[in-house]
C-alpha cells in the first residue's frame, strides 16, 4: 500500500483543472455501504436482496460490486497514474498482494486466490490495456469482445459436455478456472475480462464528466444508462443475468444501473450541492479500499467466528432475530465510517 497522501488525486497535466467531483465519491461510498451490508449481514433472516442470487437473477447484493468497478473506471480519465504503465502495473501488484493477504487472513494459509481486490486488479489491468488502443477503436473493440462472449456462452460447446451451457455444473467460466488450476468462484479469473468492460463503461462516463458539466452530463449519462439497461434485459432471455459468470447481460444491466446511480449522485452532490445527507457516503468513498480491507480483516477474519454470533444473539434478545440481521451490518458500517471519518479529518486519502 502506498504511503498516505494529503491531497486528492491530481488530474493529468494535459487535462483542465477541475474541482473534485463529490458525486463520484458519493457513488463509490454507496457501493461500499452496500458491500458492508452484504458481507457482514447478521444472520440468515436478512432480506434476500442482501444475499447474492444463487445462480441466474439479479438482487441488490449483485449490483454493488459492479457499481464500484464502474466508479474505478470513472476515475481513470482524471488520474495521471493511469497514463503511466509502471504505475499501473505497480497498482495491480499492490491490489493483488493485498487481496492474497486478506484471503489468507480469512481462510488460512494455503488458500489460493486474491478475492475481490484481485478481481479489481485484473479488471483494471485489462481495461487499461484496452485504453492503449487509439481512442476511436476502443468502443468498437469493447463491443466486439462483448459480442464474442455472448457467442462463446450461447454457441460454443463447453469441453466435455457437447453443448453450450451456463449451468452451475458446466460453463466456460467454470471450465476456464478449473483448467488453470483454480476453484470456480465469482472472483476467479474468468470474470476479469467481462468485468473489465464494466470498468470501461466507467471510463466512458469519466470522459463525460471530464469534458462536460451540469445538464450536459445528465443528458449523456441518463440515456446511456437507460439504453444499457434495456439492452441487457433484451439479451437476458438468450443469456441470463448472472453475477458469478459475469455474463454480458449482467455487464449491460449493472452498467446501466451504475450510470444511473452515478448520474443521480452527480446531480445531487455537484449540481444541487446537497452535501450533508451524503457526507457519510462521501467519506467512505474517499478511502474505499481502506474501508473494504478494514471490514474484511475486522468483521470477516477476526469477529466472524466467535464474536459475531454472540453479538447478533445479544441484539436479537434486545430486538428480534430479523432486526439483529440488519443491526449488525449497520454497526459494521458505523465502525468503518468512523475509521474513514478520522482519516478524512486528518486530510488522509490512502491510495493503493
Amino acid at each position: 500500500m502506498t504511503s498516505p497522501v494529503r491531497t486528492a488525486t491530481t488530474a493529468p497535466a494535459a487535462a483542465p483543472a477541475r474541482p473534485r467531483l463529490r458525486g463520484v465519491d458519493v457513488a463509490r461510498g454507496l457501493a461500499v455501504v452496500g458491500m458492508l451490508f452484504v458481507d457482514n449481514r447478521g444472520n440468515g433472516s436478512i432480506g434476500e436482496q442482501f444475499v447474492h442470487a444463487p445462480w441466474h437473477g439479479l438482487r441488490l447484493a449483485d449490483v454493488v460490486f459492479p457499481v464500484f468497478l464502474l466508479v474505478v473506471g470513472v476515475s481513470m480519465p482524471f488520474s495521471s497514474r493511469a497514463a503511466r504503465p509502471r504505475a499501473v502495473l505497480w497498482r495491480v501488484v499492490k491490489l493483488s498482494v493485498l487481496g492474497v493477504l486478506i484471503v489468507t487472513a480469512k481462510y488460512g494459509w494455503g488458500t489460493v486466490g486474491a478475492g475481490v481486490l484481485g478481481h479489481i486488479a485484473g479488471a483494471y489491468l485489462l481495461c487499461w490495456l484496452l485504453l492503449q488502443l487509439p481512442r476511436v477503436a476502443q468502443l468498437p473493440v469493447a463491443t466486439a469482445v462483448l459480442a464474442a462472449l455472448v457467442a462463446l456462452d450461447t454457441l460454443v460447446a463447453v469441453p466435455g459436455t457437447g453443448s453450450a451451457s451456463v449451468s452451475p455444473e458446466a460453463s466456460w467460466a467454470r471450465w476456464f478456472d478449473e483448467t488453470i488450476g483454480l476453484q470456480f468462484s465469482a472472483e476467479a479469473p474468468h470474470s476479469y475480462l467481462p468485468s473489465a468492460l464494466t470498468v470501461f463503461l466507467g471510463v466512458l462516463a469519466g470522459r463525460v464528466l471530464l469534458e462536460h458539466t451540469g445538464g450536459a452530463v445528465l443528458r449523456r449519462l441518463v440515456p446511456a444508462g437507460v439504453a444499457l439497461l434495456a439492452l441487457g434485459l433484451a439479451l437476458a432471455p438468450l443469456l441470463p443475468v448472472n453475477k458469478r459468470l459475469w455474463t454480458p447481460s449482467f455487464v449491460l444491466v449493472t452498467g446501466g444501473i451504475g450510470l444511473l446511480v452515478l448520474a443521480a449522485a452527480y446531480w445531487l452532490a455537484d449540481m444541487r450541492r446537497v452535501h450533508r445527507p451524503f457526507r457519510p457516503a462521501e467519506v467512505l468513498g474517499l478511502n474505499a479500499i481502506v474501508a473494504f480491507a478494514a471490514s474484511e480483516l475486522l468483521f470477516r477474519a477476526l469477529l466472524s467466528g466467535g464474536v459475531q454470533p454472540v453479538v447478533v444473539d445479544w441484539l436479537a434478545s434486545l430486538t428480534s432475530v430479523t432486526a439483529a440481521a440488519y443491526l449488525y451490518p449497520a454497526a459494521s458500517v458505523l465502525v468503518i465510517w468512523a475509521l474513514c471519518a478520522e482519516l478524512a479529518r486528518r486530510g488522509i486519502v490512502v491510495r493503493v
